[in-house]
């Protein structure tokens, strides 16, 4: 299975990569599995992850019963080649190679538009990553470089999506240089150039 490989993501045992790829079968029912927990000191972020997985999971299954969703970029290529408006998903999580940890420890459902843009549906870290016991950090923006990535390839210019009251600061901060985000954000000319460049120099088979 094709991977990223995202830097400077902060793990229990330090500064380390993390790979993160296109999704399959077996990630979507993973995604299903995600649970708050009792205890969670963030509780309501930890909800609306549970939720978003949940209906990534309910996308994925959707679409892939159409043939609309892509299991690699390659795939992605192939069903996208000749100018085809056809809008096709895709599921990228980052895997955790460490031990005592969930196996998807993040989520992106996205989708390409009939007018070659991104949809960046729900993007979701386990409920696990957001407790600061966890010993990790970073993992949503290392999912935003690989999105970057996936654009840079397929010539696109633009990824847009809405924001919560929760996800609008990660959105300001992290992409949009501190520009104000409400309920919807677009990610285009230099931002979207600033995340083609973090992502260019990982690796995709």
């Amino acid at each position: 299975m094709a991977a990223f490989i995202a830097p400077n993501i902060l793990t229990p045992s330090g500064i380390s990569p993390i790979p993160i790829r296109f999704g399959k079968p077996s990630d979507v029912r993973d995604l299903r599995s995600w649970r708050t927990g009792r205890g969670h000191p963030m509780p309501t972020s930890a909800r609306d992850s549970v939720e978003y997985a949940k209906l990534a999971s309910k996308r994925w299954r959707y679409y892939a019963r159409r043939g609309e969703v892509a299991n690699s970029l390659s795939n992605l290529q192939s069903l996208i080649s000749g100018d085809t408006q056809e809008e096709v998903g895709f599921l990228l999580v980052a895997e955790s190679v460490w031990e005592n940890t969930p196996q998807t420890l993040a989520m992106a459902w996205c989708r390409r538009t009939w007018c070659h843009h991104i949809v960046l549906d729900f993007l979701a870290c386990h409920p696990f990553v957001f407790d600061p016991r966890s010993g990790f950090s970073g993992i949503g923006s290392a999912m935003l470089v690989a999105l970057g990535l996936v654009t840079a390839r397929l010539d696109i210019h633009l990824i847009w999506g809405e924001a919560t009251s929760v996800s609008a600061g990660f959105y300001s901060k992290r992409v949009l240089g501190g520009q104000p985000v409400t309920d919807h954000f677009f990610i285009q000319d230099t931002h979207l150039a600033s995340l083609q460049r973090d992502g260019i120099y990982f690796a995709i088979e």
